[in-house]
């Protein structure tokens, strides 16, 4: 079994001591991804813009891996707090309109996210 580490790429957040996705048996696993910005800090800014950034960065780590966002099957998405859990709804149906064709998703709050101011 060959598998495939991607670690970075142009535009992607670099430095972690972890790849950011890793592939085997025709699946791709990508690590957590908060909104960062390409040299790994962390971008603030609205909950929508801060979704926002931190799919585009996971769009482009399934990029790099050599995959397409419409092969993701399924997501956790990991809240600072359960209270934007309408907001990230509100966000999923304008990125997935069609419910039919929307990702699985696994949704939860934690206590404290790495690389996020703490509120």
């Amino acid at each position: 079994m060959a598998v495939k580490r991607t670690r970075s790429a142009v535009g992607l957040p670099a430095g972690f001591p972890y790849s950011l996705a890793a592939g085997a048996y025709g699946l791709c696993c990508i690590s957590g991804m908060v909104a960062l910005d390409p040299a790994g800090k962390f971008a603030p800014g609205t909950f929508e813009e801060e979704t926002e950034r931190a799919w585009q960065n996971v769009a482009a780590i399934v990029e790099a891996a050599g995959c397409s966002v419409a092969e993701i099957v399924y997501v956790q998405c990991v809240l600072s707090h359960i209270n934007d859990f309408g907001d990230l709804n509100a966000w999923w149906r304008r990125q997935f309109a069609d419910a039919a064709t929307a990702l699985a998703r696994f949704t939860f709050q934690a206590g404290a996210l790495p690389l996020t101011p703490q509120y």
